[in-house]
């Protein structure tokens, strides 16, 4: 672009234009053609930043090449985007593509770039164009490697491709490359090269073992973490190092010899306590997920039929309706024949109340009915908690009681001067001082008391503002319906009652007209 040139913006004028020339939803409110763009493009028109993008949520295709563009920004809500043009603009950096997963080609070709990142959520790509910017280390062949689908790239004109290794790199870590920097691979090409690579490519594989473990491992645990949180057990997978996180008394304690053995002995009581919570409640949080698919499903079936009934009887007066002013129009019938329309659209006004008023009292008893049982399954999982976080208490005992045993057993011995030889300086200043010692002690245990307390109470609150939510939210969700089918039904009582009364206004006013001859 000349320095003297302006910059344009992306605003309404520019979408609108670009839409018509794609001939993106013809002549439809601009609103409409936005939401339903599957591509826009906006190249050579001195575009300086990518904005006012919102909307655009079904693109599938971007193109913005050949703009002034200096940073990949606020397209990351165009999901469904396969197709990806940045060529010939300013672009440095790779970013904003994190939640781009469907992105297939991209090309960002004749840019700034000297780092290939920031394509990693890209899982699907198949055609990068990189060329013309300024990358220059082999590293990228393991960083395309992840790319399994990649079969295109082109570099050319980087300083990279100088690289006497260049080519045979890319051919033997990329496994499902097919094109080159704009030349056809010949099969033998990559075969020489992989053999050439052999070491460096089963290294390459062996990491992605690993890797792949690893991510497999962080994935399960994410999702028991999940499982955990659903059902409010999130606080077995932190308990134990709760209970020594902020306990200043156990970093002068663990100096005692043997101490790691009661401290192991706690976790592992702690363990068992938190896998058989785990399991149960788990298994409580499914019943609780199937009561509540139950309860959803049955209140959608009878609202359902409400529906249908109120429907039926609407279609059934608006018929009717027809009939007779069809009957009044067309066929010259007396006005007063839409007279008993008035009283059976009252009728009907009532029929449909007494409809609605019986799907509110169906709901609260069908409500009422899922509180009991749901509420049967909440006491269960208070009547698990209390067991666990008694039974913790009862583990925390046992290690306090050890550990005093212990220092109590260290005095004695050292009030005798029978220490064990090689006792840490550490150690022995704790064993000076007997009632201090003891002290630290039962304050490492009121730490760790302290910290059962607070969680219970916190799984507890949790619990209960949970139960108070899901209560909450369906009966919020029934209340909105309820005034909005009274809303729609006084709306539809009302304009049908002005049609017909308008009927019976003209008759009136022809009457007079005639009385005055």
């Amino acid at each position: 672009m000349a320095p003297s040139e302006d910059v344009a913006v992306i605003d309404e004028e520019l979408i609108q234009q670009a839409l018509h020339e794609g001939q993106e939803g013809g002549g439809a409110p601009l609103s409409v053609m936005v939401s339903e763009a599957t591509s826009l493009r906006l190249s050579f028109k001195t575009i300086k930043s990518i904005a006012n993008l919102s909307g655009f949520e079904n693109l599938t295709t971007l193109c913005l090449d050949n703009n002034v563009i200096d940073k990949i920004a606020n397209i990351g809500h165009l999901t469904n985007l396969k197709w990806l043009d940045l060529s010939f603009n300013n672009i440095s950096v790779i970013e904003g593509l994190e939640n781009l997963t469907q992105l297939m080609d991209i090309s960002l070709y004749n840019n700034k770039i000297s780092e290939i990142q920031g394509l990693d959520a890209c899982r699907d790509l198949q055609c990068l164009s990189l060329g013309n910017n300024d990358i220059k280390s082999l590293e990228i062949c393991h960083y395309l490697r992840k790319f399994k689908k990649l079969h295109l790239v082109n570099l050319e004109g980087n300083p990279v491709c100088n690289e006497t290794e260049y080519k045979m790199q890319l051919l033997a870590f990329l496994p499902s490359i097919k094109y080159m920097d704009y030349a056809l691979i010949h099969l033998s090409d990559v075969a020489n090269a992989r053999e050439q690579y052999q070491d460096e490519l089963q290294e390459a594989e062996e990491n992605e073992v690993v890797e792949a473990e690893k991510a497999k491992r962080d994935a399960a645990a994410a999702d028991l973490t999940a499982m955990l949180e659903k059902a409010n057990l999130s606080v077995i997978q932190t308990i134990f190092d709760d209970f020594f996180k902020e306990d200043n008394e156990h970093h002068k304690l663990q100096h005692l010899p043997t101490i790691n053995e009661h401290v192991d002995t706690l976790r592992n009581s702690i363990d068992q306590l938190s896998e058989g919570l785990k399991i149960a409640g788990l298994q409580l949080q499914e019943s609780k997920d199937l009561e509540i698919t139950r309860f959803e499903e049955a209140l959608n079936k009878l609202r359902g039929q409400a529906a249908g009934t109120s429907v039926k009887l609407i279609e059934d007066f608006n018929m009717e309706q027809k009939r007779v002013l069809r009957d009044i129009e067309m066929n010259g019938a007396p006005p007063q024949n839409a007279t008993p329309l008035l009283a059976k659209l009252d009728s009907l006004y009532d029929k449909l109340m007494d409809l609605e008023m019986q799907q509110v009292q169906q709901f609260e008893e069908l409500q009422d009915q899922f509180y009991e049982v749901y509420g049967q399954l909440k006491a269960q999982c208070g009547d698990l908690t209390t067991a666990y976080f008694k039974n913790l208490q009862e583990a925390e005992e046992n290690y306090y009681s050890n550990v005093t045993g212990l220092a109590n057993e260290l005095l004695e011995k050292a009030g005798k001067e029978d220490l064990p030889e090689g006792l840490p300086e550490e150690a022995k200043s704790l064993l000076v001082d007997r009632d201090a010692l003891l002290a630290s002690i039962s304050s490492s245990h009121d730490v760790h008391v302290t910290k059962g307390f607070n969680a219970e109470s916190q799984m507890e609150e949790k619990e209960k503002t949970r139960f108070k939510n899901l209560i909450d939210s369906y009966t919020e969700d029934s209340s909105k319906r309820n005034r909005s089918r009274v809303m729609e039904m006084f709306q539809f009582v009302k304009e049908s009652k002005s049609e017909i009364e308008d009927i019976l206004e003209e008759d009136v006013v022809e009457e007079d007209d005639y009385d005055d001859l």
